[in-house]
Order: structure tokens, then C-alpha cells, then sequence
């Protein structure tokens, strides 16, 4: 063999070598032009992984948990009426200075978003790595001076709360799997915010660790936490941070194992129908055309029965009139607002070219003007998701001792807001919240723990990748 390419075998058996003492494994890409796919590390190197970062996170265990009771004592609400609370802006300053004191570089934007970056630490080049969640809490239920209960060890019995209200395992099944161990509750007079004090909890923690640990191997990891996604805004100031990771995951789900993959598209769709302004005895010589008969055409003809939300189940999509009103309190303008979900962006805009036509032969037929606007609510993660994220979750997942449970969420999430604005999907993760945004709302601290467990093992299945 000539001396050049027995230096150049050599080489690549040293580097082989090396790369694997270090617990990880080379990625290999197809050279034709076929959809890029990973081969994957073998199961030894995993476990071997899942095991140093099981060992690591125990160590946070209590720590996590000591600063999610803190958590809930920030009151930080969010509102419909305000831009941005009072009490966000103190949470988020509070968070802000606690993140700081890491070491890595952290951002507090204009309308109190807070990003983190953490740079690589390996000399390859990976896709960025994207974690956000919420500090903000819902309005709709008392969530000043929180009392947060830790119940060690939990037997099962019914759990009596303050102003009658009780947790049981007959009216809520899951808290069986929850003998033995520790749950969090409010006292009953208000929520326990878990939604998504929690995720904030994991998320802080995994900050914490790799700051601490600075072996642990990861590439490039990009952290937002936002206020106001209890009100649907999460997303509306999110290019104030630099937030634009490759594959992203949204810590801000329910229990153990639970990952939305899926979830409607929404819409907002308002027709105007402008009538003309006369008297209506004179109509017949002055012009006058009525809003209201051909705005109650349209609505009928673009909400058939077989649309309506109490038709729809699983798949199924559906269209709904939401409520018709006077536009901007001018008698004689009508407003139509149609509400638009559906997992498939298409039949959406199939609907809109259908309700267009309808319109036009509508305005032809009454002689009246018809205009249409569009708002777009939230994405299917879905229809933009990185090819590898699935896998990506599901072996941070397994490699966590946790079964999959993969969700097809009839609503949206966060993750589905910041689609709009950055036109990359991301997966919801579970973080241990039971019954948010009520009195009765709870905490399994081992389902927090997990999705920290699994947070971790998603920075190695991803500083694997190429």
C-alpha cells in the first residue's frame, strides 16, 4: 500500500478511536442526491450516555424542584387589556438576573423576552438546538399569593384543599401513579401555576447544569422564555431575540411522556358586506341596499352544518361562524367572523377560495360591497417540522426510561405561535402539569424530572448529528 494512503487509513482509525472514547459516534450521509437521513449511534453508546447524564441530573434533582416552589411564588399573570403586566416584568427581571449569574450570554429584550445562548463545545458543526417556554400565567383564574403544598410520598387518599375543593384519584385517575411519590398543589385558593413555571423549572435547571458541567458535550443551544402565551402572544415580539434554532422543542406539556406533534392551523377570517346608506321607504330611488340579508347569506352558505365544531373529531377540521356584528358600530356594515382549524393548511385555503366565490355572486346579486381580511392564529408544527425531530425525541425519550405518547392536539401551542413568526415547527414536551388553570391544578415532580432527563439526552442526540 503506498505510504500516503496507509497514512491517510490510519488516520481515520485514530480519529475513530477518539471520537469514541468520548461516548460518540460518527454520522454517516448518503452521496447521492436522496433526502438526507442520520444513522444513528448504536443502543450501547446511548445507554452509556442516558446512564452519565441519569447520574448528572440527580445531583439537580432537589434543586429543580426547590426552584419551581420559588417560581410559583412570582406572580406574573398576563392580561388580554395590557401589553405586558406589572407582574411579568417583574418575573422576567427576576429570571433574567438568576440566568445571568451562569455565565452564558443572556438577553433581555424590549418587551421582556429573555434568550440564552450557549455556544458549542465540540469542534464539529451541529444543528442549533431550540428550547422555549412561558413565564407568564393565565388570567383566568386567581393566581396572586400562591401557597405551592408539597406532599412527599403521596398515599393515595384524597387531597382536601381550602373552599371545598378536593384532589381524589376517582376524579383524577392519574394521581395513581403518583402513590409514593411527590406531587405539588395549591391550597385551593388559587392556582398552582404549573403552567409553565414547570417548564421554566427544567429548562433554568438544564442552563444550571451545563453551566456547571462544562465536559458535558453539546453544540449550539438557543433558549427563549416568553411572556404572555396564556393570552396567545407569545410570538409577538419574538424577533426582538435572535431565536431561530434548527430543530426546537417547547417545554410546555402535560405528563409523562406526552409530545404534541401535531396540532390545527387557525385562522381568523372577517367578510365585511357594506350596505348602502338611504332611506328605506325611498329605497327603491335612492340606492339603499341592506348589509344584513346578503351578510346572513354568506354565513349560512359558508358554515354548513357538516363544518360545524360539533361535527369534528380527531382529524376533522372545522369552520365556525363565530359571531356576526355591526363593523365599528356602523349600522349598515356587516361583520362576519368565521374561525378556521384544521391539521391541513390546505383544506383552509380551499375553504377561503370557496367563501371568495360565494362573495362575489353574493355582492352581484344585492349590489353590495364585500371585503375580506385575514388573520392568521397559529401553525401546524407539523407542516414545518425538522425531518428529524421525531426521532430526535424519540430516543431522548427512551433512552429517559419514558414510553413515548405521541399527541395530535386539537388546539395550539406555543410552539404553533412561534411558527407563524419564525416558519419552523417545534414539538411540545411534557413537564408534570395536571389540571392547569384551575383550583385544583398539580404538579408530579417525577414527570418534571423526567422532561428535565429527557431535555438533557436531546442535547446528545442532537451534538450526534451533522
Amino acid at each position: 500500500m503506498p505510504i500516503k494512503q496507509l497514512f491517510a487509513v490510519l488516520s481515520v482509525f485514530v480519529f475513530g478511536i477518539s471520537f469514541a472514547s468520548q461516548a460518540y459516534a460518527a454520522v454517516a450521509w448518503p452521496t447521492n442526491n436522496a433526502p438526507r437521513e442520520r444513522v444513528y449511534v448504536k443502543d450501547s453508546v446511548r445507554k452509556n450516555l442516558g446512564q452519565k447524564n441519569a447520574s448528572l441530573a440527580a445531583k439537580y434533582r432537589t434543586t429543580m424542584l426547590d426552584r419551581f416552589m420559588k417560581y410559583t411564588t412570582y406572580d406574573s399573570q398576563s392580561s388580554d387589556a395590557a401589553d405586558i403586566t406589572p407582574e411579568q416584568i417583574e418575573t422576567a427581571k427576576k429570571l433574567y438576573a438568576e440566568i445571568q449569574k451562569f455565565g452564558f450570554k443572556t438577553t433581555l429584550s424590549e418587551h421582556y423576552y429573555i434568550y440564552v445562548e450557549i455556544p458549542s463545545n465540540v469542534n464539529w458543526k451541529t444543528p442549533t438546538l431550540g428550547f422555549s417556554c412561558h413565564y407568564d400565567t393565565t388570567p383566568d383564574i386567581i393566581g396572586t399569593n400562591i401557597k405551592a403544598q408539597k406532599i412527599s410520598k403521596y398515599d393515595g387518599k384524597p387531597i382536601q384543599l381550602k373552599e371545598g375543593h378536593t384532589l381524589s384519584v376517582e376524579t383524577d385517575p392519574y394521581l395513581k401513579k403518583m402513590i409514593g411519590k411527590t406531587i405539588v398543589t395549591s391550597d385551593g385558593t388559587t392556582m398552582l401555576s404549573a403552567d409553565d413555571k414547570a417548564g421554566v423549572s427544567v429548562i433554568v435547571t438544564l442552563i444550571q447544569t451545563l453551566a456547571e458541567n462544562p465536559s458535558k458535550k453539546h453544540g449550539n443551544i438557543q433558549i427563549v422564555i416568553t411572556p404572555n402565551e396564556d393570552v396567545g402572544r407569545s410570538a409577538d415580539y419574538i424577533e426582538e431575540t435572535p431565536y431561530n434554532p434548527d430543530i426546537a422543542f417547547d417545554f410546555d406539556g402535560g405528563v409523562n411522556g406526552e409530545v404534541v406533534v401535531s396540532n390545527f392551523n387557525a385562522e381568523k377570517v372577517i367578510y365585511r358586506v357594506h350596505g348602502i346608506n338611504g332611506h328605506q321607504s325611498m329605497a327603491a330611488e335612492n340606492g339603499y341596499r341592506n348589509a344584513w340579508k346578503p351578510a346572513c347569506e354568506l354565513g349560512a352558505a359558508c358554515s354548513k352544518d357538516e363544518w360545524l365544531p360539533n361535527n369534528s373529531r380527531g382529524q376533522q377540521g372545522y369552520v365556525e361562524l363565530h359571531h356576526m356584528d355591526m363593523s365599528d358600530g356602523k349600522v349598515n356594515v356587516a361583520e362576519l367572523d368565521f374561525r378556521l382549524r384544521d391539521f391541513h393548511q390546505q383544506n383552509i385555503d380551499n375553504w377561503k377560495n370557496y367563501a371568495d366565490s360565494v362573495a362575489k355572486d353574493i355582492s352581484a346579486k344585492y349590489g353590495v360591497k364585500i371585503e375580506r381580511a385575514i388573520a392568521k392564529q397559529y401553525g401546524n408544527v407539523a407542516e414545518n417540522i425538522h425531518p428529524q425531530a421525531h426521532q430526535v425525541v424519540a430516543n431522548a425519550l427512551k433512552n429517559a426510561g419514558v414510553t413515548p405518547n405521541f399527541k395530535e392536539e386539537r388546539a395550539g401551542t406555543t410552539a404553533s405561535m412561534l411558527m407563524l413568526k419564525l416558519g419552523k415547527g417545534a414539538y411540545t414536551v411534557f413537564t408534570g402539569q395536571n389540571n392547569p388553570h384551575a383550583f385544583t391544578e398539580w404538579l408530579s415532580e417525577e414527570d418534571m424530572y423526567k422532561a428535565y432527563l429527557v431535555a438533557l439526552n436531546m442535547t446528545d442526540e442532537v451534538v450526534m448529528m451533522k
